[in-house]
């Protein structure tokens, strides 16, 4: 059975992170290795990863807070795994998410990253939102959903081969914070081939404190992104690719603005 590595980081994530462990531990495939970076929390989340004695979970801890491009750089480095997936610390897997996504990776050596559908989870109310995504999607269209606000390519459910990671000449921008995941994947998108399992394997939880409801810290990082664009051939190459221009891009965080007005 070939290793996955999970990457977890965690800052003051105590109030979630008893039921995401748990999720991991219930995996019905069980060589996973669970990279635990502790981001200088100062609550109870070290008390709780202790808790579970599971020689598979891996903890480091960091005696400075940094942001999620640099923190997830970090948890690249410890992974052992052929495989690469993320779980935040207030999302959930269901029990056979790793399995049928290793069934799906071994049966074709070609697909180098693999995401399936998911449900919304609302704070602690357990209401359900499906989030049905589209079937038999086309490769030009990952940028695109993004841009239209519809993330098929949601990052708790990804599974990646390790090695078309290290085809990138880095792979999370140290620079960026809550859009480090949307900008590996636009580089990814330019040689990398992306699958779909359409079954719902994985709950994201919505409350007040998500990364993403940030909105002025995203479109800051979303000109800085532009930035890059402006100067890399190869981003350049995956935007005409997916019938995509800067000019919608712009359009995009300019609507986005709007939110501050």
């Amino acid at each position: 059975m070939k290793l996955v590595s999970i990457i977890m980081t965690c800052f003051n994530g105590e109030k979630y992170l008893n039921e995401a462990i748990k999720s991991i531990i219930s995996q019905s495939y069980k060589n996973w290795e669970l990279i635990f970076i502790d981001n200088n929390s100062t609550d109870q989340s070290r008390g709780i990863i202790h808790s579970f004695k599971d020689k598979r979970i891996k903890y480091y801890y960091l005696k400075k807070t940094v942001n999620l491009g640099t923190v997830r750089n970090i948890g690249l480095s410890k992974c052992s795994g052929e495989f690469i997936s993320f779980l935040d610390v207030d999302d959930i897997w269901l029990n056979n998410k790793l399995e049928m996504q290793v069934d799906k990776l071994n049966a074709d050596n070609s697909i180098d990253v693999l995401y399936t559908n998911y449900s919304n989870l609302i704070d602690d109310t357990e209401e359900k939102i499906k989030k049905k995504m589209f079937n038999g999607y086309c490769q030009r269209n990952i940028i695109l959903s993004y841009i239209r606000g519809k993330p098929l390519t949601a990052w708790l459910t990804l599974i990646i081969r390790k090695n078309s990671l290290l085809k990138l000449d880095h792979i999370f921008d140290k620079n960026l914070h809550i859009t480090s995941d949307f900008d590996l994947i636009i580089r990814m998108s330019n040689f990398s081939n992306f699958e779909f399992l359409d079954e719902y394997l994985c709950k994201y939880r919505v409350h007040q404190k998500n990364e993403s409801k940030n909105r002025k810290n995203e479109v800051i990082e979303l000109f800085y992104i532009i930035q890059k664009y402006k100067s890399d051939i190869n981003i350049k190459s995956i935007l005409s690719t997916n019938y995509f221009s800067l000019k919608i891009f712009i359009k995009y965080i300019l609507i986005k603005l709007k939110i501050f007005k």
